[in-house]
């Protein structure tokens, strides 16, 4: 998927739990952030 592209590579730094999201951040400073929603699974990375 074209959409992780950004993070394909890249070491894993931290990950910060929340309810019902994840936020994993990766270096070069590029966060995917994976949230579930009406049960389903969303996911959104920075920068695309």
């Amino acid at each position: 998927m074209a959409k992780f592209d950004g993070i394909l590579q890249k070491a894993l730094l931290t990950v910060e739990e929340k309810e019902n999201e994840l936020t994993l951040v990766f270096a070069d400073n590029r966060y995917l952030f994976i949230k579930l929603e009406g049960g389903k699974l969303k996911s959104e990375s920075v920068p695309e």
